[in-house]
């Protein structure tokens, strides 16, 4: 069954180009992903075991991924042995509808969240919002966009796009509404201070906590939480019901295979061994404990996710949310996250995107946001072929029918011409007569046809007068061949 991501309806050609046009965006995003991309490039060239510990996560997260099935059942009863609850989801809905359906049986008022993917993909936040109940991000990054009604513009920093000016001046407006102090300055300290001082009425209040899940192992039936700040501590310990809402491909045999996957997220996302936080989660409070929930819902969510199973686009599954091809994608870095449209940015979500939904969102995304530049597959720590499967999509659109017939011509016609050394220089020739029409002050402005799109936002150099084939021809020795 496909799944329904959100997406935002805006022509891919608008979302570029107001990313192109925010200069603080830009530039904040330059300064996250190089500080991301550094750290990984670092951690990795002073920790030999880090490269072993990798390579064994690949090999542990494709074996889960191929017994996904068998693992589900066997990580189910494990959560309901330890009292816990678990339910599946097919779907988007499903999941949703599972979720409200708890809410509305204990009567919850007011949640407070861990930073979650997956309920970014389900849009958990406005179904819970609809009926009536409060919702409250417990991130820094997704408290201070939840506090802008924005989405999330990195896998790993929501806020990656925000510099502290903007952050400041959104906290002075959220401060007044409030009726508390605003932040004292733009410094990352007082900024912090302001969003704990909310957040810990927040945590006192709340009836219900909301997961997402980093992994899980079905050994034992426990839900892994990677957090920066230690909120995840605060959301599954304080509220009386604690749901935790976790992909089905999230999914891992044992804990011994979880020692190697757990470094992966923190050394290939931001660049530390470790995440400062580690939580986890199996099974509600027992009568010996002084905190924990009273009742545990694990919610495991398809939506898709069994769509790429036994295809040749199955290791997209071993997704772990570093972000690390966002943080080396050079078209990532010029846009930003929310020129993608999707919950998913970079070359991860180009990919994802249409995969999970059949391709029934943004198809436009393989083609027009990637270089083909491969920066990505050498970043993926999980060895994900990024690149390959972004020609592989563009072909299968073609199969589909999803790029113009006029468009598919033009390019048929472009390979067969230039297929032969012959019919590149003819080409050739062509352009240089043609191009008069459009050449400007010894540069080209413009182009017919389907070439007309690459002009939009560069200029080239004429073909020139004589090619180095030409020169050789005339120059070489016993002249023309």
């Amino acid at each position: 069954m496909a799944g329904i991501l959100p997406a935002d309806p805006t022509p891919w050609t608008k979302r570029r180009d107001a990313g192109l046009s925010d200069v603080t965006m830009r530039r904040t995003i330059g300064i996250v992903t190089k500080r991301f991309s550094t750290g990984q490039h670092n951690v990795f060239s002073g920790y030999p075991e880090g490269s072993l510990a990798r390579q064994a996560a690949v090999v542990a997260k494709r074996q889960a991924i191929r017994d996904m099935d068998k693992l589900w059942p066997r990580f189910r009863a494990n959560v309901e042995a330890r009292g816990g609850r678990t339910y599946y989801a097919r779907d988007a809905q499903e999941a949703v509808t599972i979720v409200v359906k708890i809410a509305q049986n204990h009567q919850v008022q007011r949640v407070i969240k861990t930073k979650s993917m997956l309920t970014e993909e389900l849009q958990l936040n406005h179904a819970l919002e609809t009926q009536g109940v409060l919702v409250v991000e417990t991130d820094l990054g997704e408290y201070i966009i939840q506090r802008a009604q924005e989405t999330p513009s990195h896998i790993l920093a929501p806020a990656a796009h925000k510099n502290r000016d903007q952050i400041e001046t959104l906290f002075r407006d959220d401060a007044g509404g409030r009726g508390i102090a605003p932040p004292q300055s733009n410094d990352a300290q007082s900024l912090t201070l302001y969003a704990r001082q909310c957040l810990r009425e927040e945590f006192l209040q709340a009836d219900m906590g909301i997961t997402g899940g980093n992994f899980a192992v079905a050994e034992t039936g426990t839900v892994v939480l990677i957090t920066n700040e230690g909120n995840a501590d605060m959301v599954t310990t304080l509220p009386q019901i604690l749901v935790s809402v976790v992909g089905i491909e999230k999914i891992v045999d044992t804990w011994e295979n979880l020692g190697v996957l757990i470094q992966q997220p923190a050394m290939n996302g931001i660049g530390q061994r470790l995440s400062s936080y580690t939580t986890f989660v199996s099974g509600p409070r027992r009568e010996s404990m002084v905190e924990g929930p009273a009742e545990w819902h694990v919610v495991v969510v398809d939506n898709g996710r069994h769509l790429l199973r036994d295809t040749v686009f199955e290791d997209v599954l071993s997704c772990i949310r570093c972000g690390a091809c966002l943080n080396v994608c050079p078209v990532f870095r010029q846009v930003g996250g929310h020129a993608y449209g999707s919950v998913y940015s970079g070359p991860i979500g180009i990919v994802e995107t249409p995969l999970l939904t059949d391709w029934s969102i943004l198809p436009e995304l393989p083609t027009v946001a990637c270089t083909v530049c491969h920066a990505c597959g050498e970043a993926c720590p999980m060895e994900i072929d990024l690149p390959h499967h972004v020609i592989q999509l563009r072909q299968e659109k073609v199969r589909r029918r999803l790029v113009a017939a006029s468009v598919t011509r033009s390019y048929r016609w472009w390979a067969q011409l230039w297929s032969t050394a012959g019919g590149y220089r003819r080409s050739l020739r062509w352009a240089r007569w043609g191009q008069r029409l459009y050449q400007r002050q010894g540069t080209l402005r413009s182009a017919p046809g389907i070439a007309r799109g690459w002009f939009m936002s560069r200029n080239m150099p004429p073909v020139a007068a004589e090619t180095f084939h030409e020169w050789w021809d005339k120059h070489r020795m016993g002249g023309p061949s």
